[in-house]
C-alpha cells in the first residue's frame, strides 16, 4: 500500500473521529423525543427541553439539552432551567434504543413539596430495580432547591452526587449545600432506598458537618407504618450557642453552653428519639446516662437522667453575674428568657463534684425544669463547706415581666471558706446554719431588686469576729474612752453563737433582731441593708457578757458603706459620753429655755 493510500485513510479516520467527537446540534424532536419519551417511562418524569440540544459520539455517547424543565406528578419535584448532560449506554444505543447512564443536571431552580413527596408510590418506583437498567449516576451542581411547605429547609449552591449502581448496592449519597449563610456537608450518606419501599429493614450511614456541628451514625433504618431507626450515632457541635443562633434550632439553656458531644446507642420513631446509655460531654466534664427526646407533644421535650463525676455549670450562672454593671449598679438591660426556653426540658442531674458559678458542692442532686418563658432549678442534697445545702431557683415570665422567686436552708456550714470563695473578706468564722427565701418582678435586674420581697435567718455558732478583739475595746473604753477610738482594731472576738433575722420589702432589708454573745462580750445589731444601692447603714450596740438588758451599750459601732467596701468604726460621742470631763456637754435631758445648761468643768 502506497504512502498516499495510507496518509488519505489516516485523513478520513482523523476526520471521522474528529466528526464523532465533535457535538452536533439536533433539531427539534428526533433523539430529544426519544429521551423525553424514556426518561418518561423509565422514571416517571416529564422532561421539557426549550433550549438548544446537541449530542457526541466520542469518547463517550453523550447528550446536552439546555433550559429544561423535569417535573414529577402532583408538583412533588420541579426542576427548571439549566443544562441537563447525560452519558448514553452504548450497547442499547446500537440497537436504535436510548438509556441514560448518567444524569447531571447544572445551574437549575428545584421546587419540592415534601407532603407531596411523600405520597409518591415509591414501592412502585423501584420494583424493578433488581431485573431493569437504570442510570447509576445523578449529579446536581450549582442549583436552588425551594420547598413549598418547608421553607426553613431551602438550600443554596446545591452540589450532590447520587450513585445507585446496582441494587446489590446500597444508594450512596455526598455533597454540599449553602444554608443560612454557612456550607453544609454530606460527607457520606447510604442506604437501600428498595428494602426501605418495601417495609424492610436497611443498614444506613450517615456523616454530615458543619462550622460548628457534626452528626455521625450507622444502623438500620425501617419505614412502613411504624418507621424505626436503631443504631450508633455521634452528635457534637464545637459551640451550643453558635449552632442555636446560625441555625434557629432552640435549645433549652443553648445561648449559654459552649461545646457539648453526645455519643452512644439511639433509637427513633414518630414520637421519640432515646439514647439509653449515653455519654454527654459537656466542656471538660463527662456525664453518663440516658436522654430523650419526644416528638408527640406541642413543643419538643427533652428528658434525661445523668451522673457525672465532675461537673461545671458556671456557663448556666454567667446571667447572674451580668446582672450588674462595670460600675457595679443593678443591671437595668431586660431579662429575656425566650432563646434559653426554646424546647421543654426535665433532667435530673447527679455530680460527686459541681461548681455553680463561685459555688463549690459536693454530693449533689439536682433537677432543672424548662416551660415556655419558665426555668426551675431545684438542689435536694449537696454537701457544702463541710455543711449541706437545699434549694430553689425559679424565673417565670408574666405580662412581659420577670418573676424570681428562691428559697433554701443550709446547715453546719464553714461561713469562712464560703466568703472567700464568694470573693469577700474571711471577717467571720464559725459554723452556720439558716433559711431564706427571696422574691421579686420587674423587666430588668434593676427592677427586681427593687419589688424585691423576704426574708431570711442566720445562726453561727462557736466562731470568732476578725479584725476586732471587742473584750480589748471595752477594757479601753472603761479607762480611757476618748483613746479607746485610736487603737480598736486588730485581734479576734470569740462568740459562742451569733444570729440575725433580716426582712426584706420594697428592696429594703430590716434587721428586725440580731445578737452575738461570747464569754465576755454581747452584742446587738440594728439597722438596714439596702439592695437597690447596694450599701448598708447600722449600728453594733456592744456591752459586757451578763450587762442588765436595759443598760445603756459600753461602746456603740458604726456600720456603713456600700457591699464592697463597709467601714467599721466607733461612734465618737458614745465614746464621749463616757468619758467624765466631756459628758455635761451631751446632756440626756432637755434643758428648759429658762434655765441655765451646766458648764463644762476640766478635771
Amino acid at each position: 500500500m502506497s504512502r498516499r493510500i495510507v496518509l488519505l485513510i489516516a485523513l478520513i479516520s482523523l476526520a471521522v473521529l474528529g466528526t464523532a467527537a465533535s457535538p452536533w446540534t439536533l433539531p427539534g424532536g428526533g433523539l430529544s423525543a426519544e429521551l423525553t419519551q424514556h426518561v418518561k417511562e423509565k422514571y416517571g418524569l416529564d422532561l421539557t427541553v426549550r433550549g438548544r440540544s446537541t449530542f457526541a459520539v466520542l469518547p463517550i455517547p453523550r447528550v446536552k439539552f439546555e433550559d429544561v424543565t423535569l417535573q414529577f406528578p402532583d408538583q412533588a419535584l420541579k426542576a427548571e432551567g439549566g443544562i441537563l448532560r447525560g452519558e448514553l449506554r452504548l450497547l442499547p444505543l446500537l440497537l436504535g434504543r436510548i438509556e441514560l447512564s448518567d444524569f447531571d443536571l447544572t445551574e437549575s431552580r428545584i421546587t419540592a413539596s415534601l407532603q407531596a413527596l411523600q405520597s409518591v408510590k415509591w414501592a412502585e418506583a423501584f420494583k424493578d430495580r433488581s431485573s431493569e437498567t437504570y442510570a447509576r449516576r445523578l449529579i446536581v451542581s450549582k442549583s436552588t432547591l425551594r420547598w413549598t411547605d418547608l421553607t426553613e429547609a431551602n438550600l443554596d449552591r446545591l452540589n450532590l452526587v447520587v450513585r445507585w449502581a446496582d441494587a446489590a448496592e446500597p444508594m450512596t449519597l455526598s455533597g454540599s449545600a449553602l444554608w443560612r449563610d454557612e456550607v453544609v456537608s454530606l460527607e457520606s450518606a447510604s442506604v437501600f432506598p428498595d428494602l426501605l419501599v418495601s417495609d424492610r429493614i436497611s443498614p444506613f450511614a450517615l456523616n454530615l458537618s458543619t462550622h460548628s456541628a457534626r452528626v455521625t451514625a450507622e444502623g438500620e433504618a425501617q419505614l412502613g407504618v411504624s418507621p424505626r431507626i436503631t443504631g450508633q450515632s455521634t452528635v457534637k457541635a464545637k459551640s451550643v450557642r453558635d449552632f442555636t443562633r446560625w441555625s434557629g434550632v432552640e435549645l433549652p439553656f443553648g445561648p449559654l453552653l459552649r461545646g457539648v458531644t453526645l455519643a452512644g446507642d439511639f433509637s427513633m420513631d414518630r414520637r421519640r428519639l432515646s439514647w439509653p446509655a449515653v455519654s454527654v460531654t459537656l466542656g471538660e466534664d463527662k456525664l453518663e446516662g440516658t436522654i430523650g427526646v419526644r416528638f408527640d407533644t406541642e413543643r419538643p421535650v427533652i428528658t434525661g437522667t445523668l451522673a457525672a463525676d465532675t461537673l461545671n455549670l458556671s456557663d448556666l450562672f454567667a446571667p447572674f453575674s451580668q446582672a450588674r454593671t462595670s460600675s457595679g449598679a443593678w443591671s437595668e438591660e431586660s431579662i429575656d428568657l425566650t432563646r434559653t426556653t426554646g424546647t421543654d426540658l426535665d433532667l435530673r442531674l447527679s455530680a460527686a463534684s459541681a461548681n455553680l458559678g463561685r459555688l463549690s458542692l459536693d454530693d449533689m442532686a439536682a433537677s432543672v425544669l424548662v416551660q415556655p418563658g419558665r426555668i426551675e432549678a431545684s438542689i435536694g442534697r449537696a454537701g457544702f463547706q463541710d455543711g449541706s445545702l437545699k434549694g430553689r431557683l425559679s424565673l417565670v415570665k408574666q405580662d412581659g415581666q420577670v418573676e424570681l422567686r428562691s428559697q433554701g436552708t443550709f446547715s453546719g456550714v464553714k461561713i469562712a471558706p464560703f466568703l472567700v470563695a464568694m470573693g469577700e473578706p474571711r471577717w467571720i468564722t464559725g459554723l452556720a446554719s439558716g433559711q431564706f427565701s427571696f422574691e421579686g418582678t420587674g423587666k430588668n435586674p434593676a427592677d427586681v431588686i427593687r419589688e424585691a420581697q423576704g426574708r431570711s435567718s442566720i445562726e453561727v455558732t462557736d466562731g470568732e469576729i476578725v479584725g476586732i478583739a471587742l473584750d480589748d475595746a471595752l477594757r479601753r473604753v472603761d479607762k480611757r474612752p476618748l483613746l479607746a477610738s485610736l487603737n480598736w482594731k486588730g485581734g479576734r472576738t470569740p462568740f459562742d453563737k451569733a444570729q440575725a433575722q433580716i426582712l426584706i420589702k420594697s428592696g429594703v432589708g430590716e434587721i428586725a433582731e440580731a445578737h452575738l454573745k461570747g464569754p465576755t462580750v454581747q452584742a446587738d445589731l440594728q439597722g438596714q441593708v439596702l439592695l437597690v444601692d447596694r450599701t448598708l447603714s447600722m449600728t453594733a450596740n456592744v456591752s459586757p457578757a451578763g450587762a442588765p438588758p436595759g443598760q445603756s451599750p459600753a461602746l456603740v459601732f458604726n456600720v456603713v458603706g456600700d457591699w464592697d467596701n463597709v467601714a467599721v468604726s466607733p461612734q465618737v460621742r458614745s465614746l464621749i459620753e463616757r468619758s467624765g470631763a466631756a459628758k455635761p456637754l451631751f446632756p440626756s435631758d432637755r434643758v428648759p429655755a429658762n434655765e441655765q445648761r451646766p458648764q463644762a468643768i476640766a478635771q
